[in-house]
């Protein structure tokens, strides 16, 4: 075994753009921070929420721990279901809840009048999983059946997700414990509504998950508790590169253990997980971060569950080993006195000489993360050392340390030792799962379903030299060839490419600017610009899914447009197919609030030519295979225009284009 680690101690020494013309100003990662930019219930335009069906996924653990009724992740929920309330809108409240431990909330009607309590408001409850336009009426705020009851839930049924979203128009997903799970309340509902944002718990809790393994402080220490090494092996990869050290204290310690060659109980190796411990274990020792095991364990006789020893860590011997003694004719226990290492004994719990070490080490942390249970095995006697640790956490922040407790069991414990001592100031995730799936780097079906938002605000003064000039905002902008032309010829405008092709960046000119990042453009976004003229080209959707054809022209969009439009402001809508074009021009028409009317050459809504002057990346693909592109034209506030077949974009005094590829 190598110095040190019988000790708990593992531990070694370390081992230009391309310039022209144009000037590349800076570029954003999309991928990296896709995670954290979605819209929220906060930026959405209150003033859009009133008469609006809006549909909400409610955590019930948080609303039916009685306990926690004056936490504020609860108060978050409650808030998110009474700021719409309160902007007008109809709340449907969705949520699936387990009444094992309470049968008084087995029905809906239970659990709504409970909701009522909390809320202050009446809460109505709902036959089946979708209401009618007579049920709206009777009241403002509803909870639909119990969705635990329904197979499509599990199954995110895309049959039994419309049903959920019938007559809904905007989805608010407060729910953040589920955001690891495929469901239809929290994925597939969000296919059938205009706009899917986070609520107000979401959004907090979002933005601290974005932030727990981020070594905002040093010394940094992760304290691992649980099991299961092989599933969570990417995770601790993670928090090897971001910690200063990793510290075992559940099964994953006996992994640690095997690979050093310590002896452990077979029992508790994972067999297939060797490889990868052995891969930490050499990342650590590279990069300086040391491994902690336990000291000693609390060990149970496996023959007489209620007999409990002390053993050292490099001392728990296999629970194979059995050492007979045939001669002896004493009794069973001074058989047991004389020879202790006959029984098979199983660690469940640190010893004595783990908690104390734990506690010198952790003494002079800045930050400690501690994920999974602490204990190995549950016993009924772990009770005084959880308590103990609970006091190890509690002194540390008491220091100023920044603690993070993650998981249901330590997440239960901790939180009744805060209420109890109310000086307790560190932080908790109910939900490991979702922790470790955000540490492994996988995207959390949940997040991805809500709708983009800008990642950052920009200071748009040290972007342009004149902010002031008409801006030109290319959504999808391909090689960006397109913006590169019209730049050549609108000397004058500002230019904007979004979601640019990754193979291509290294030209760009003082006003153009390419952010690489997902971009959802609304009302909140264009109101940033000095909106003059705008052209937005949609990325091309993938025609092989139905739901997929569309997904760029949506009501928001619309609606966006419809309000930056100047009075004769022209919207263009491009497409090789013709169907497309339609869908699109009827969606303007839907929407626009009855400020726009289609126009166009042959008195159906059709030009012959794009009156940009320059072609799409799409445009000339198109063209080049020998196929017809249409235009079609929507004039704003009502008025028809008039002109020639060789109008151009300055004479149409154009506030908005778009051309869809």
């Amino acid at each position: 075994m190598p110095d040190g680690a019988g000790a708990g101690l593992l531990s070694s020494a370390a081992p230009s753009p391309i310039c022209s013309e144009f000037v590349l100003i800076e570029i954003f990662d999309g991928d990296a921070s896709m995670l954290i930019h979605v819209q929220t219930l906060r930026n959405f335009p209150k003033e859009k929420l009133k008469g609006e069906v809006v549909a909400v996924r409610v955590d019930s653990t948080l609303m039916l721990d009685a306990s926690c009724t004056e936490d504020g992740f609860v108060n978050k929920a409650i808030y998110t279901i009474k700021y719409l309330y309160d902007a007008g809108a109809k709340v449907i409240l969705l949520s699936n809840w387990d009444h094992s431990s309470d049968p008084i909330f087995i029905s809906t009607g239970s659990f709504a009048e409970h909701l009522s309590s909390i809320l202050k408001l009446n809460v109505l409850p709902a036959n089946g999983w979708q209401l009618n336009v007579e049920e709206l009426s009777r009241a403002d705020i509803f909870l639909l059946e119990n969705l635990t009851r329904f197979k499509g839930e599990v199954a995110n049924s895309l049959d039994f997700s419309k049903k959920l979203s019938a007559g809904v128009g905007i989805f608010v997903n407060d729910s953040f414990s589920l955001a690891h799970k495929i469901l239809a309340s929290t994925v597939g509902i969000s296919r059938f509504c205009y706009s899917s944002v986070a609520g107000f718990h979401f959004e907090e809790e979002l933005h601290r998950l974005t932030s727990i393994a981020e070594a905002t402080k040093r010394p940094f220490i992760a304290i691992i508790g649980g099991g299961n090494f092989l599933e969570k092996g990417t995770a601790l990869h993670v928090l090897a590169l971001k910690c200063d050290g990793l510290m075992f204290v559940g099964k994953m310690a006996f992994q640690v253990m095997h690979a050093l060659g310590m002896t452990v109980p077979m029992n508790l190796v994972e067999y297939d997980a060797v490889g990868q411990v052995l891969e930490l274990i050499q990342l650590a020792t590279n990069r300086n971060v040391k491994i902690f095991l336990p000291d000693d364990f609390w060990c149970m006789d496996n023959k007489h569950p209620g007999m409990m020893d002390i053993f050292p860590s490099d001392r728990i011997l296999p629970d194979c080993i059995k050492v007979q003694f045939s001669g002896l004719q004493e009794e069973w226990e001074n058989i047991m006195w004389i020879c202790p290492y006959d029984r098979s004994w199983t660690p469940i719990d640190l010893g004595p000489v783990s908690l104390e070490n734990i506690s010198s080490r952790l003494s002079k942390c800045k930050k400690v993360l501690v994920v999974g249970p602490i204990n190995t095995r549950s016993s009924g006697h772990d009770v005084e050392r959880v308590f103990k640790m609970c006091r190890i956490l509690e002194r540390i922040s008491e220091t100023g340390c920044e603690v993070v407790v993650v998981g249901n069991a330590s997440y239960k414990t901790f939180f009744r030792r805060r209420k109890a001592d109310s000086f307790l100031l560190y932080k908790h995730f109910e939900n490991a799962s979702v922790v470790w799936e955000f540490l492994k780097g996988r995207k959390l079906p949940a997040i991805a379903a809500l709708d983009r938002a800008y990642s950052s605000q920009l200071d748009w003064n040290s972007i342009f030299s004149d902010p002031a000039q008409p801006l030109v905002v290319d959504v999808g902008s391909g090689n960006g060839l397109f913006l590169f032309g019209m730049a050549k010829r609108w000397q004058t405008s500002n230019f904007l490419g979004l979601e640019i092709n990754r193979k291509f960046f290294p030209f760009n000119k003082c006003y153009v600017y390419f952010p690489l990042h997902h971009f959802k453009l609304s009302w909140e976004t264009c109101t940033r610009f000095n909106t003059g003229i705008v052209d937005h080209q949609c990325p091309n959707p993938d025609f092989n899914k139905t739901d997929h054809r569309w997904k760029m022209v949506q009501r928001l969009l619309v609606e966006a447009i419809t309000e930056l439009l100047a009075v004769n402001g022209k919207v263009f809508l491009q497409s090789d197919i013709e169907e497309v074009a339609r869908r699109m021009k009827e969606e303007f028409m839907v929407h626009g609030k009855g400020k726009l009317a289609s126009d166009g050459d042959d008195g159906e809504g059709w030009i012959k030519e794009n009156p940009f002057g320059v072609r799409s990346d799409w445009e000339r693909h198109v063209l080049d295979r020998g196929d017809p592109i249409g235009v079609s034209l929507v004039v704003g506030d009502g008025k028809q225009l008039v002109g020639d077949d060789n109008r151009s974009v300055d004479q149409l005094s154009v506030i908005y284009a778009l051309i869809y590829r």
